[in-house]
């Protein structure tokens, strides 16, 4: 009779402390998801952009973005008035072409050429295209990843395009054809556009960033100077 008590015994007790274990891991499981749920609730509460950090244009003081946010004009240059009000369609038109690409696909300009522009061809396109995305990539810290031609293509500056077909060239386009010459507005990481200048040495050769910088800047370089 004691043996047989003394067996029953071990079975509850194995009994009861398989229950325990049993128990003891499906509390540990149901702590540790309960823990995971809420870490994954507190991120998903976090603000993107909390009320302590300030965005580049609070920093500057400035609620909205300034009107010219996007124009890349060279500090302490001397503008005319026609300088200025030239500065200003352009960023218009800009934006408004970023908004037609977005909406439609498609680009374009309202102001148009005060000389004659050398007709592109497909490949042409396409080598200046590869030129272009390349001397992006190669600026990453100032560049977006190529991927919208929305905000990038042949610049409607008729300054630029007036200097860069203009029948006696000087500086670094000196000794270029017309048809080997092209500048391509490009919109950078903080907004404001700036101009790459390319050239090839004949139809067919790979094009070859001369150049960058607004149309003062361009300006000056291409004329020596002076």
């Amino acid at each position: 009779m004691k043996k047989i008590f003394m067996i029953a015994l071990t079975i509850t007790i194995l009994i009861g402390g398989s229950l325990y274990f049993q128990t003891q891991s499906s509390y540990s499981e149901y702590v540790s998801m309960q823990a995971d749920k809420t870490i994954s609730e507190e991120l998903n509460a976090v603000d993107n952009n909390p009320k302590n950090v300030k965005t580049e244009n609070e920093k500057l003081g400035n609620e909205e973005p300034p009107e010219e946010i996007s124009l890349d004009v060279t500090p302490d240059v001397e503008r005319t008035p026609e300088d200025i009000a030239l500065d200003k369609r352009l960023d218009a038109d800009r934006k408004s072409n970023e908004r037609t690409y977005r909406e439609e696909g498609r680009t374009g300009s309202s102001i148009r050429p005060t000389i004659e522009i050398p007709t592109l061809s497909i490949d042409d396109y396409i080598g200046i295209y590869k030129t272009v995305d390349a001397y992006m990539r190669e600026n990453s810290d100032r560049f977006p990843e190529p991927a919208d031609n929305g905000t990038r293509g042949s610049t409607s500056d008729p300054r630029i395009q007036n200097i860069l077909y203009a029948e006696e060239k000087s500086g670094i386009i000196a000794g270029f054809e017309d048809e080997n010459l092209v500048a391509w507005a490009v919109k950078k990481l903080d907004g404001a556009y700036t101009n790459l200048l390319l050239g090839r040495t004949s139809a067919g050769e790979d094009w070859q960033v001369l150049s960058e910088g607004d149309v003062y800047q361009l300006r000056k370089e291409i004329s020596d100077g002076n």
